[in-house]
C-alpha cells in the first residue's frame, strides 16, 4: 500500500512540474508586455516549488493511522479533497506529458528522413570568460559546471526537400538566430561568430530575429556587416526587439549595413535562373505577416520555391497554409537545458518543447529551428550555441 502511494506521489510530482512548465512555455509565446511575462514566469517558478512544499507540510501533519474509531464514520477535511483533486490532475498531467513526449519522438523519427547532419567545428571559449563576459551575473553563471554559453558548434545539414527544383540542388544558406546583443557578452564574441559564419561561404545568410536587446548595441552592426553572401543577408526581428526604445532604428542600422529586411514583406529572387519567393513572419510580436495575396505565381513559368523566415516556429501552420517549402526559425534556443532521454525542459512556445530546436517536417514544409547564439538566461546544458549551414538537396 505504502509503495503504491509513493509511486503515485512521484507520478503526481512529475505531472505537477509538467503542468507548470507547460504554462511557462505558453506564457512566453504570447505578445504581452515584458513585465507581465516576467511576472507570470516568476509565478510559475514560485508555484512549482510552493505547492509541493505546502503538500509536504500538510502530509507530515497527518496521522499514520487513517482508520476511524469503531462505529464512527471516516471524515476528511476540505483540504484533503483539495489535495486529492490537484493530485488527480497532476497524475493526468503526467500521462499527458508522457503522450506528448512520445509524439515528439515520432516527430524526430519522421524528420530523420529529411536531413543529414555533420559537425564541422566545435569551439570552447571558456578561457575567454574574463574578457568576453561583461556582466557579473553572466560571469557567475559561466562558473556553473557544464555550462555551455561559451561553446560554439558549426554544423552542416543537408535538407532533402520534396519539391526542390534541380536548379537549386546544393544551394547553401547559413542560418543564424537569437544573437541577443545586449552587452552581457563582449563584441569580440560576436566577431568570432561572424568569422565562423563567413568561413562557410554560403550563398545566402538568414538571421531569424532577436538580434538586439539594447539600443546601446546598435553600433555593433559594424561587426554584423561582415555577414555577406552572394544572394544577400536577410533578417527579421523577434520579441526581444520590443524591449528597445526604438525598434525602427534596429531595422535601419541593419539595412544601412547592407542587410535585407524581410519583416512583414516578401520578395522574389532569381537564383540560378529559378524563381524563389522569400517572405518574413514576425508574428505575434510585429504584425502583420507578409501579405501573399498580392503575389502572383502565374507570372513565372515554373512554380517558385518558397522560403519563410520566421522568428517563432509556432508559425509552422501559417507556413503550411501558404505552401512554403522551407521555413527557418529560432526563438526557442533549443530549450537551453536538455536532459538525456527527456530532452528540453522548457521552450517559449505554445507547443511546449515540441519545436525547441532541430529539423521538423509537416507536409509540405520542412522547418529548421536554430538553437541560437546567445540569450538573456546565461545557462546552457547539453545545448551549445550553433551556426548552421543548410545545404538544400532534391529528394533521391
Amino acid at each position: 500500500m505504502y509503495a503504491l502511494m509513493a509511486v503515485l506521489m512521484l507520478i503526481a510530482g512529475i505531472g505537477h512540474l509538467a503542468i507548470w512548465t507547460r504554462l511557462h512555455c505558453f506564457v512566453h509565446s504570447l505578445p504581452y508586455k515584458q513585465w507581465l511575462i516576467d511576472t507570470a514566469e516568476f509565478t510559475t517558478y514560485i508555484m512549482s516549488v510552493l505547492i509541493p512544499s505546502l503538500f509536504l507540510v500538510w502530509w507530515i501533519q497527518q496521522p499514520l493511522d487513517w482508520q476511524a474509531a469503531d462505529g464512527e464514520p471516516v471524515t476528511y477535511s476540505t483540504l484533503y479533497y483539495v489535495w486529492l483533486v490537484y493530485g488527480t490532475l497532476s497524475v493526468i498531467g503526467f500521462f499527458m506529458a508522457t503522450f506528448l513526449w512520445l509524439l515528439y519522438q515520432r516527430d524526430a523519427h519522421i524528420a530523420a528522413g529529411y536531413f543529414n547532419e555533420r559537425l564541422l567545428a566545435s569551439f570552447n571559449f571558456d578561457e575567454k570568460a574574463p574578457q568576453w563576459l561583461t556582466s557579473t551575473s553572466t560571469k557567475i553563471a559561466s562558473m556553473i559546471p557544464a555550462n555551455q554559453i561559451l561553446r560554439l558548434e558549426v554544423d552542416r545539414k543537408e535538407l532533402f526537400l520534396p519539391r526542390l527544383p534541380q536548379e537549386l540542388d546544393g544551394f547553401t544558406i547559413t542560418h543564424l538566430s537569437d544573437l541577443h546583443l545586449k552587452g552581457h557578452m563582449a563584441e569580440d564574441f560576436y566577431r568570432k561568430v561572424v568569422d565562423q559564419a563567413q568561413d562557410l561561404q554560403s550563398e545566402m545568410i538568414m538571421i531569424a530575429g532577436d538580434i538586439f536587446d539594447r539600443d546601446k548595441c546598435f553600433p555593433w552592426t559594424e561587426t554584423l556587416a561582415g555577414l555577406t553572401a552572394d544572394c544577400g543577408t536577410y533578417f527579421i526581428l523577434g520579441n526581444h526587439e520590443n524591449r528597445l526604445l526604438d525598434k525602427g532604428m534596429a531595422r535601419k542600422v541593419l539595412v544601412d549595413e547592407g542587410m535585407i529586411d524581410l519583416g512583414s514583406r516578401h520578395l522574389t529572387l532569381m537564383i540560378r535562373n529559378y524563381p524563389v519567393l522569400m517572405a518574413g513572419n514576425e508574428l505575434p510580436w510585429h504584425p502583420p505577416a507578409a501579405d501573399l495575396d498580392n503575389f502572383d505565381p502565374g507570372q513565372f513559368e515554373q512554380r517558385p520555391f518558397r522560403i519563410l523566415l520566421s522568428h517563432s516556429p509556432d508559425q509552422i501552420n501559417w507556413a503550411r497554409a501558404n505552401d512554403f517549402d522551407l521555413m527557418l526559425a529560432g526563438h526557442n534556443h533549443g530549450g537551453q537545458i536538455r536532459l538525456p532521454v527527456i530532452g528540453p525542459l522548457v521552450s517559449p512556445s505554445r507547443y511546449g518543447t515540441r519545436y525547441a530546436g532541430g529539423t521538423f517536417f509537416a507536409d509540405p514544409t520542412l522547418m529548421h529551428v536554430s538553437r541560437g547564439i546567445s540569450g538573456t538566461s546565461p545557462l546552457r546544458w547539453n545545448c551549445p550555441p550553433e551556426i548552421t549551414q543548410l545545404v538544400l538537396r532534391t529528394r533521391a
